[in-house]
């Protein structure tokens, strides 16, 4: 099952990516942390998110699904009012992600600390995207190599 999967990202090329931002009660997110998540022209969906621990690097198979999303009942409705939710947001056509639609997976990194994994560099042609889990959340980086 893992070779399946394996196979499935290197093979595939990525049709959309997601970034799941908390909203504030205002609306303001902070669009730097935060899950990733890309679907394959496969139609496979992977994850990357922040382990149950805050420290380490978590990949999950399948869509974000939401929570809260409505129908919401009175008391949710609230909750949501007061203290706000995880939204995804379709990053396909942002600055850096953009880049990432039609690539497919070249080569991945583990980033490993104190014998954990909390990061990957997942590599995409000319653009290097680093994943890493840092304070109990998720925040990506970008790096180009023109030398490549």
């Amino acid at each position: 099952m893992f070779d399946d999967r394996l196979a499935s990202m290197l093979s595939s090329a990525i049709v959309r990516v997601r970034r799941i931002n908390y909203v504030q009660p205002g609306g303001a997110r902070d669009v730097d942390e935060g899950p990733f998540e890309v679907t394959l022209d496969s139609g496979a969906v992977y994850r990357l998110e922040s382990g149950d621990d805050g420290e380490s690097l978590r990949l999950a198979v399948g869509e974000w699904v939401d929570s809260f999303a409505e129908p919401l009942s009175l008391e949710s409705r609230e909750f949501v009012a007061r203290s706000g939710k995880w939204v995804a947001f379709d990053v396909s056509s942002d600055r850096d992600f953009c880049r990432l639609i039609g690539a497919r997976l070249d080569d991945l990194n583990l980033l490993i600390t104190s014998g954990r994994i909390v990061g990957v560099e997942l590599v995409f042609g000319l653009a290097t995207l680093r994943a890493e889990v840092r304070g109990d959340e998720l925040y990506i980086d970008f790096r180009y190599d023109n030398d490549r």
